[in-house]
């Protein structure tokens, strides 16, 4: 089985060769660590470690081409700047404040869309249909993928996170209570941007994976309440999904950082697969997620936390999650990007370990 074969196949609880071995990502300070601890200095990025240690290549860092934010892409500007940071606008209009020598999150200071005289402005840069969302090399790009067995898939910004990144995260919540018309054509219009967007690729009938991009919770539940999901956003999800399947989608899921549980009822309900990377410090447990909604498809859950322990949290991670192993339908990797936290050494070990199951 080639990669592609086998992830699928493998998630949709059928029998493998084995079970994929993969990691969502790594921050660009693990390796910096790890130089000093082992690995090889040519090792900068997630491909040169996935052809290093045999891992599968990572979905998350392997999504097409396709720019479904603003096109074309504003400049980043730098409005100021001093030895350790630097206040910028980025290239979707949002300035900010950030560290220049540590990934951190950053502190936000504007955002572009503030009501609807704002999201007018913004529109020409939200025409789905512009040719150039596709880069020139597109279609041979698109032939190789599929050739070298690659999983092929989009990372789709969905309706709460496409507006959480023009109007922020507070904003976006107050929004549902203060501009409920906005929110409602910003959803609406976001609709219709992926059936406009996702035209061309759909057509080859080789776009197998899709990605909803939502991050709408946080350690202790939802951001906004799963009332007003249900009211403004699951029908939108449920036209998505549809559209999706009839061009033949086979795996829908969503990135949902934090706790999902009483959000995941809601996408199950309009269709799609499931949830990753279940955040384990955020009561995202998988096993608790595959007991309470049978079927569903799950990625990620290992405690990065234990991982950062040594071999011995390794050991009881991996022992913690044997009865998804021998169900399916899950890939267990570190619980999003892997942290400097965790030791080469130890990393080492997990991949290793999770060999033994596979």
């Amino acid at each position: 089985m080639n990669q592609r074969e086998r992830f699928f196949a493998w998630m949709d609880f059928q029998k493998v060769d084995r079970m994929p071995l993969m990691e969502m990502g790594f921050w660009d300070e693990t390796f910096s660590r790890w130089h000093a601890e082992g690995l090889p200095k040519w090792v900068t990025h997630d491909r040169h470690i996935e052809a290093y240690l045999g891992l599968d290549l990572s979905f998350n860092r392997n999504w097409l081409p396709i720019n479904t934010l603003l096109y074309p892409a504003p400049e980043v500007r730098v409005i100021a700047e001093t030895e350790n940071e630097q206040i910028l606008t980025d290239d979707r209009l949002v300035t900010l404040r950030q560290q220049k020598r540590f990934k951190t999150i950053p502190q936000y200071i504007r955002f572009p869309v503030v009501d609807e005289a704002s999201y007018e402005a913004l529109l020409p840069l939200l025409d789905g249909s512009a040719p150039g969302r596709y880069p020139e090399d597109f279609d041979n790009d698109l032939h190789w993928r599929w050739e070298r067995g690659e999983i092929v898939g989009v990372n789709f910004h969905s309706f709460f996170g496409f507006i959480r990144d023009f109007m922020g995260l507070e904003n976006t919540c107050l929004a549902y209570y203060d501009q409920p018309a906005l929110v409602r054509r910003m959803i609406a219009d976001r609709l219709t941007f992926a059936r406009q967007v996702l035209a061309r690729v759909l057509a080859t009938g080789k776009l197998q994976f899709v990605q909803v991009w939502e991050d709408m919770a946080y350690k202790a539940g939802p951001l906004i309440s799963p009332r007003l999901v249900r009211e403004f956003m699951l029908p939108a999800y449920v036209e998505l999904v549809q559209f999706l399947r009839e061009n033949g989608v086979r795996l829908i899921m969503v990135d949902c950082d934090g706790r999902v549980d009483k959000l995941l009822p809601i996408w199950l309900e309009a269709g799609i697969d499931g949830v990753h990377p279940c955040e384990i410090a955020a009561g995202s447990d998988p096993l608790a997620l595959r007991r309470a909604f049978p079927g569903v498809r799950l990625m990620g859950g290992l405690d990065k936390r234990r991982f950062a322990e040594g071999k011995s949290g390794v050991d009881a991670e991996l022992g913690r999650i044997v009865p998804l192993l021998k169900e399916g339908g899950f890939i267990p990797f570190v619980d999003h990007f892997v942290p400097p936290d965790i030791s080469y050494e130890t990393f080492c070990y997990s991949v290793e370990e999770r060999r033994k199951y596979l």
